[in-house]
């Protein structure tokens, strides 16, 4: 599925898997920070109610179905506009566009991973605010414990300067509820958000 949406090269991150600690503890796994696969459905999808309902499995077959193989950006735009827009005829705007495309390009990222699965609850978009808020109230509540596992994570820069006392930054500005409502000048946003974040923590060295 990932392969046929995105028609470019997925880079190498500039990280590499040593940057993360080992983890012992058996609740503890490699997950990734920002998925890749919540955003894309509900940017496509998400005004889409009857669909919503189906499984991912099923979503990704009417994608693929509709999903144009090679890799003319065009030919992409014209079959993704089709699809959020369906109603209304609407083109996604080429930056737009282009901002999706950077977004996947950058989201498989070894610098985008984390082991965050202590908890599976990522908010409505699968995101690190959500994931950092859920880690520091219900696992990680004592301040210096929660500035370590920060700064061993190397997830500095999800802060505000950097810093993890302060406020954790939010992944877009549209807000939490209503997705479906988002518009393509939102989604944008939060492509550009989530891929510049990627790109700043694989960054970070150990």
């Amino acid at each position: 599925m990932f392969s046929k949406l995105y028609p470019g090269d997925v880079e190498n991150s500039v990280a590499d898997a040593s940057l993360m600690p080992k983890q012992s503890d058996e609740k503890m796994r490699n997950d990734i920070m920002t998925s890749w696969w919540t955003p894309t459905k509900i940017f496509l999808l998400g005004n889409k109610k009857e669909l919503m309902q189906k499984s991912r499995k099923e979503l990704e077959e009417v994608l693929l179905e509709r999903i144009p193989m090679g890799k003319d950006e065009e030919q992409l735009r014209e079959s993704l506009s089709k699809i959020r827009h369906e109603k209304t005829g609407e083109k996604i705007e080429k930056d737009v566009i282009d901002a999706f495309m950077g977004f996947l390009g950058s989201v498989y990222a070894v610098g985008n991973m984390t082991s965050a699965a202590v908890t599976s609850r990522g908010g409505a978009l699968d995101n690190w605010d959500a994931k950092l808020k859920n880690i520091h109230e219900k696992y990680i509540k004592e301040e210096k414990a929660w500035v370590d596992y920060v700064k061993t994570n190397k997830f500095e820069c999800y802060f505000v300067d950097k810093d993890p006392r302060k406020e954790i930054i939010p992944f877009w500005s549209y807000g939490p509820s209503k997705l479906a409502n988002a518009t393509d000048k939102d989604w944008k946003e939060y492509f550009e958000n989530a891929k510049r974040m990627i790109e700043e923590r694989d960054k970070l060295k150990a």
